[in-house]
């Protein structure tokens, strides 16, 4: 990380006071040297740059940066983190493929602005005033800040699509509050037992151990189920640490608990309680309207043709996969699916025949990940599957299972046919095949692209040193027509395949 001075010294003259603090984040030094000349035109500032977004929640979190200047095409998964790490600092999205859809997410989630490049320089340089200002209002009222928290915090609640993601936000919000090091959702089974529904992304099972004894001892979430009672300070015991208990509920009859481990008491009680009752109200009604609208994001998000995800919700979920792995320095695996010579299906038995038999394909592939994965129909023949989290053997593993279990698979069956087909499959590994969300589509896309140059049904890795791509294992068999690649290296049964 570079910082850049606020001012140039001049013997002569004493330096200007320093006021505002800037983090501009941007792989692009041309780019961040021409954003930090337009911020200081509107202010003196202190700008520091990194390069890349992974390295900045820290620095956002400890640096108390008034204004973070975020240039990438995934910075609303980026928003989101900055925004839960420090919710008063101001952020300016900047990014190449803006839509108006992006637009408005970003604004709901508390951006100041999401610019398209090329950027306006005067648009630029109104967002980031109102950036600065904003900050500069309420840095010196304790109180008010307080509830600029809480209004950042609700924006992103009131934008969420997934009750989780609200989970995340509410943790994320009374651990700061309470400067709390762990927290975890929790809910009640039917025979009063504890079950964890979001824990920390930071999995330390030591303290999930503690937290369990802490709540087991004070029996704090049975006697608070389904009374009046929607917050407690459980005291610190002898043997076990103090807790803070938030009841809420999230747009259905049933009642969720964050508990905070060993939270700091605040000085304002009922400016707390405050908080708290309009935190409760943005939950319930955030989720109710995902209730009342999860049939408007069916529509929005699931391809007719095989119940599966599309594209549109591909996006979404790879820039919060983005952001979580580079939050919680994990991976994740990208498979992109195509079926072999399905043209020639279409053309002998015709597209209801085609469409029946992607709409069953779609089944298999679901039945061969885990209920953390998530499948896409990605267009045509071509399907997509991120595995999260995933490291590179795990990925390879469930993509050899789903090739092998499609070939063995009679489709059809029900339109009196028997119908076979086999799948050629590309797999990469975020960030250590590619580092931003085109990336990781477009490598394993090449890297299935390369098993269908080959011999068609087979699973070829992506490698960082192309054009040479690493094979989860040579062929169980093949035909003497089909050659055998040695250069290039994949899994499955060789052979002509389904096109």
């Amino acid at each position: 990380m570079k910082s850049i001075p606020a001012f140039e010294f001049d013997p002569g003259q004493p330096p200007r006071q320093t006021t505002f603090k800037v983090l501009i984040v941007s792989e692009d030094p041309k780019q961040s040297d021409l954003f930090t000349d337009l911020i200081r035109e509107v202010a003196d500032c202190q700008v520091d740059v990194l390069s890349r977004m992974e390295s900045s929640f820290d620095w956002v979190s400890k640096s108390n940066y008034h204004l973070v200047v975020v240039d990438s095409p995934d910075g609303l998964g980026f928003l989101e983190q900055i925004k839960r790490v420090s919710p008063v600092t101001s952020v300016v999205l900047v990014s190449e493929p803006a839509s108006i859809e992006q637009a408005v997410m970003a604004v709901r989630m508390g951006a100041e602005d999401y610019l398209k490049k090329p950027v306006s320089i005067e648009a630029f340089q109104l967002a980031v005033k109102r950036g600065l200002d904003r900050k500069a209002v309420f840095a010196d009222s304790t109180g008010v800040s307080g509830y600029l928290n809480l209004l950042n915090s609700c924006q992103m609640i009131s934008a969420a699509l997934e009750r989780n993601r609200i989970f995340g936000i509410v943790r994320s919000y009374l651990a700061r509050e309470l400067n709390s090091n762990y927290s975890a959702i929790y809910t009640l089974g039917a025979d009063g037992s504890l079950q964890h529904i979001d824990k920390d992304l930071q999995q330390d099972r030591v303290m999930e151990e503690i937290m369990d004894i802490a709540l087991h001892a004070s029996n704090a979430l049975g006697t608070m189920s389904g009374g009046n009672e929607h917050y407690r300070f459980v005291d610190r015991g002898q043997l076990t640490p103090g807790v803070f208990v938030f009841r809420f509920r999230c747009g259905e009859d049933k009642d969720y608990f964050c508990v905070c481990l060993s939270p700091n008491k605040p000085d304002d009680v009922i400016g707390f309680e405050n908080r708290l009752r309009i935190l409760r109200v943005q939950i319930d009604v955030t989720g109710k309207n995902i209730t009342e609208y999860q049939g408007v994001q069916q529509m929005a998000y699931v391809d007719d043709a095989t119940g599966l995800y599309n594209t549109r919700y591909l996006h979404y979920i790879l820039d919060r996969q983005i952001a979580q792995s580079q939050a919680s320095k994990t991976s994740f695996a990208v498979l992109f699916m195509d079926a072999d010579k399905f043209k020639s299906i279409n053309d002998q038995h015709g597209h209801l025949v085609g469409t029946k038999l992607l709409n069953e394909l779609g089944h298999q592939l679901k039945q061969y990940v885990r209920d953390t994965d998530t499948v896409f129909r990605y267009g045509g023949d071509e399907f997509v599957a991120v595995l999260s989290p995933c490291d590179l053997n795990t990925g390879q593993i469930v993509a050899e299972r789903i090739r092998q279990s499609v070939e063995q698979f009679i489709f059809c069956k029900s339109e009196g046919l028997e119908l076979h087909v086999t799948v050629s499959i590309g797999v990469a590994l975020f960030p250590d095949h590619a580092d931003s969300k085109k990336a990781v589509i477009d490598t394993a896309d090449q890297a299935m692209y390369h098993a269908k140059k080959t011999s068609r049904n087979r699973v070829f890795i992506a490698s960082k040193n192309e054009p040479s791509l690493k094979v989860v294992s040579p062929p169980a068999s093949a035909p003497t027509s089909a050659p055998r690649v040695k250069a290039a290296q994949g899994s499955g049964t060789g052979g002509e395949g389904n096109e």
